[in-house]
């Protein structure tokens, strides 16, 4: 029997080619020669016929594979780089046998208990802090809806006497001015655009709270967009004459009634040409649009402002959104409009947006989704 056919042959290269060991055959320059598949799985395919210098890791440049010979029962631990881009320590044995040397590596047991027992470790610290997370986000949410619950009852138990106060100083500027002085007049003024601004204050906050809180509901109808349009104007032309600005209102013909909360999105547009008309200088244009396309209906509000910086766009519909551009009229801002009117739209399946040219205004704009038989 020949030493290719003795059965301890085939059994040492039945555990060469799957045992999980690095097994190397090195030439005297240390040119890999061959090499096991564990050792091309780990360090490439390619390994064969490249130095054993180019898999090694050896920042101190101090292996130097000939002094190996000197004493060949030394184990080594080397770092070589691993096919997945990742280092790893293995000891290695080189055997030195004429014009060929053996180098055999094989994982620390040592090492990889250590490791699995530090991942064990991490592991439950991971799982602790999970849990822990959701005991907070849980706190957290009963938090937020005791703030929300807050907020909404401060909000509606102040819209009343805000209401009453405003009320009253429009019947006394309407009806008392023969008998005040200017000064007067001014505090009254004074009270009314502070009365104002309260009740828009209170009432961004309640919409804020209830599309906090989830109870944004819709009450959908099919209605035209123009009717929506001509009830916000009721309330905004008259803001606009104040200022001697010229609102111009274009409709394309035909257009189709939409499935819509007729109120929220009055809502939106009245927020969108208010703005216009506070960004707007005395005496200018603004230019309203309601056109339609194969799929949806576009509403657009163009203003002759001053613009919005580039970098201050992003700001515009996140809560408390403000911009450096200032209102000509030195009107005040919640900052949470166009985060209501982003959500309002949204919630009808619409997309809203800005463009903006400093120095030549900006154009709001929304579209809403043409569905079902409503023509």
């Amino acid at each position: 029997m020949d030493d290719k056919t003795k059965p301890e042959n085939h059994i040492y290269k039945e555990l060469l080619e799957k045992s999980h060991i690095l097994f190397l055959v090195l030439d005297r320059d240390g040119i890999i020669q061959s090499a096991n598949s564990y050792a091309k799985q780990e360090l490439g395919k390619q390994i064969t016929g490249t130095s054993f210098e180019t898999v090694l890791l050896d920042f101190h440049n101090t292996f130097d594979l000939l002094s190996i010979e000197e004493n060949t029962e030394l184990v080594r631990p080397l770092n070589l780089k691993r096919n997945n881009g990742l280092p790893q320590t293995y000891q290695f044995r080189f055997k030195f046998a004429g014009p060929v040397i053996y180098a055999v590596g094989e994982l620390d047991n040592e090492d990889l208990e250590i490791v699995r027992k530090e991942m064990l470790s991490l592991n439950e610290d991971l799982n602790n802090l999970t849990r822990e997370l959701h005991k907070k986000n849980g706190q957290l949410e009963m938090l937020n809806q005791e703030k929300n619950q807050f907020l909404g009852m401060a909000a509606h138990d102040l819209r009343k006497p805000i209401g009453l106060i405003l009320s009253y100083s429009d019947f006394l500027i309407d009806e008392a001015t023969a008998c005040l002085d200017k000064e007067q007049i001014g505090f009254l003024h004074t009270i009314q655009k502070s009365c104002s601004f309260m009740k828009r204050l209170v009432d961004d906050f309640l919409d804020v709270s209830a599309i906090e809180a989830g109870k944004f509901d819709l009450e959908l109808t099919w209605v035209h967009l123009s009717d929506v349009l001509e009830q916000s104007l009721r309330l905004t032309l008259l803001q606009a004459n104040r200022k001697g600005q010229n609102l111009s209102i274009k409709a394309d013909p035909g257009l189709p009634r939409l499935q819509i909360d007729p109120s929220k999105i009055e809502q939106v547009i009245t927020n969108l040409i208010s703005n216009a008309i506070e960004h707007s200088h005395e005496r200018t244009k603004i230019n309203i649009r309601l056109t339609i396309d194969a799929d949806s209906v576009l509403f657009s509000v163009q203003d002759h402002g001053p613009g919005i910086p580039p970098g201050e766009m992003s700001k515009l519909f996140k809560p408390f959104g403000k911009t450096s551009t200032p209102k000509t009229g030195g009107e005040k801002t919640t900052g949470l409009g166009m985060l209501i009117a982003r959500k309002i739209i949204e919630a009808h399946n619409g997309k809203i947006n800005v463009k903006s040219i400093p120095g030549q205004g900006a154009t709001f704009f929304f579209t809403l989704p043409v569905t079902g038989k409503g023509a």
